[in-house]
């Protein structure tokens, strides 16, 4: 009666260790996934300043912005910005932040760097990050 028993406790204690063991791995799944969003967020960010600090570049050189007037964030902008504005290769892009997609449009300031979220084929509502000439942003 007493093996029994012991393998009984034995089986319970393995279920509440699998169970906490599910719990951690749903918890820390959420975290990873939240980390990785951030990383993603901050360098579109970095993107974003790169494409400013070139555009103040650009306008020492040609007297003017580079914009793509009433630009959405699109991979062909995007592209456009590296061959244009940076004057690189599709090969060796600057601007390449996983999960975004870049433009830059006309502002009272003299421009607007314009990034979102992309999944795919268009941008994610509610995910759009904005910085202009003056360095005012919306992250």
């Amino acid at each position: 009666m007493q093996v029994k028993l012991i393998r009984g406790f034995t089986l319970i204690e393995l279920l509440i260790v699998v169970a906490i063991i599910g719990t951690l791995a749903a918890i820390g799944t959420v975290a990873y996934n939240g980390y990785v969003g951030g990383a993603k967020k901050s360098a579109a960010q970095n993107s974003m300043q790169q494409i400013a600090l070139q555009e103040q570049e650009y306008q020492s050189i040609y007297g003017d912005y580079f914009v793509q007037s009433g630009c959405t964030p699109s991979q062909d902008n995007t592209d456009a910005i590296n061959t244009d504005l940076f004057e690189t290769t599709a090969d060796e892009p600057v601007v390449a932040a996983e999960g975004y997609r870049f433009c830059v449009d006309t502002h009272t300031t003299g421009f607007v760097v314009k990034a979102c979220m992309w999944d795919g084929t268009a941008c994610i509502d509610g995910e759009e990050l904005t910085l202009n000439t003056k360095g005012a942003n919306n992250f």
